[in-house]
């Protein structure tokens, strides 16, 4: 983590702050002017990403000519939940701590900054420019999926049932604050989503879903028990990045604000009930999971059976179907126009699909 304070907002990034942020960050470089763009904030989004694109000193080394960066976002409410879950604090500290022990593709960090007693973090990465955004919506080819899962086994394998992982006292363990949010999950969440879907799912949906509201605990329990790795535990293709210079097909995974301790499938589970229609999954899914499974075994992990690991991805379904329960709870001025309702309403109708069709029910 850099010296370097913290900027408390965007109109703290200036010439002078950058060029000490990115010298500390390895480069040699005199900052002379910059420029900085909105790139995401909204709902759903739990962050300021903006693009910021530099111009150089004369006599300075040539940097990148712009980079990303990210700090918490401006809405208050938004800001909350993110601080009340620690997704600013977990973020920084993967990329700090844990980002060198994985080969999964990620952007260069070039400052991490935190003060935690202002509720201040910044992040500067690398812009993977002309690589584009994934989108839960659209989904995205065969070969793309096949890509996307295939970068999995890079990050659990170096961490499959680490010692130091339950050791890390900011790392979440599957859901933070899990009994109070067991109780807000079914005093709060469960009926708001129902009054709003309820009457779109089917019964088989319906009772998993109300099921799951009370059950959460034992759930998690069940998720977090080992074989346990480390998990991105939002591995979506709207965290994602698709594409390079070169034009291959390259994945860049995003936004670690979810980084979590948990069964490795979590996060193929996550990509194929939230990133796929529910037609592509039931095509693609037992084909994903068995390609991940051999990911595995090809780079070390030994004593798991492509059994346990679809049965894991059956249970670990639950893990983006919370999610998905979160986000269809709530009402409409919260949801960013027609893209947030029709967010909104695809994941509701994907996670419903996989709690009808995954005999999830089998482990409440």
């Amino acid at each position: 983590m850099a010296s370097v304070a913290v900027p408390t907002g965007i109109q703290d990034v200036t010439a002078e702050w950058l060029t000490s942020a990115l010298r500390e960050g390895g480069l040699d470089v005199r900052v002379a002017a910059l420029s900085a763009e909105s790139i995401g904030e909204g709902a759903g989004v739990n962050g300021l990403t903006s693009r910021v694109r530099v111009e150089y000193e004369s006599g300075s080394d040539d940097g990148p000519a712009s980079f990303v960066l990210k700090l918490p976002p401006t809405h208050p409410a938004s800001k909350e939940i993110g601080l009340r879950l620690g997704f600013y604090e977990n973020e920084i500290r993967f990329y700090d701590e844990l980002a060198e022990n994985v080969s999964v593709n990620l952007p260069r960090h070039y400052y991490t900054g935190m003060n935690k007693e202002r509720h201040d973090y910044a992040l500067l990465l690398e812009d993977m420019a002309p690589a584009q955004p994934g989108d839960d919506i659209a989904s995205c080819s065969w070969e793309a999926a096949a890509a996307i899962v295939d970068e999995l086994p890079k990050l659990h394998v170096p961490w499959w049932n680490s010692e130091l992982l339950p050791t890390l006292e900011w790392l979440p363990v599957g859901e933070p604050n899990i009994e109070a949010a067991n109780q807000r999950f079914q005093e709060t969440l469960f009926p708001a989503t129902m009054n709003n879907y309820g009457d779109t799912i089917s019964p088989t949906a319906y009772r998993v879903a109300e099921k799951y509201s009370r059950g959460l605990v034992h759930i998690v329990r069940q998720m977090t028990a080992a074989p346990y790795t480390l998990t991105h535990s939002d591995y979506r293709l709207v965290n994602m990045l698709l594409g390079g210079t070169d034009g291959e097909l390259r994945v860049t995974v995003l936004d670690w604000q979810r980084v979590a301790l948990g069964k490795g499938p979590i996060d193929v589970a996550f990509f194929c009930v939230l990133s796929l229609a529910p037609e592509t999954r039931r095509a693609w899914q037992w084909e994903l999971v068995e390609r991940y499974h051999a990911g595995l075994v090809e780079q070390g992990v030994r004593d798991y059976s492509l059994e346990e690991c679809r049965r894991d991805y059956r249970l670990c379904a639950f893990a983006p179907t919370r999610i998905a329960l979160a986000h269809g709870s709530r009402p409409p001025e919260q949801l960013d126009g027609e893209a947030g309702r029709l967010l909104q309403a695809t994941l509701m109708a994907r996670a419903a699909a996989a709690m009808e069709d995954l005999d999830m029910e089998e482990f409440l």
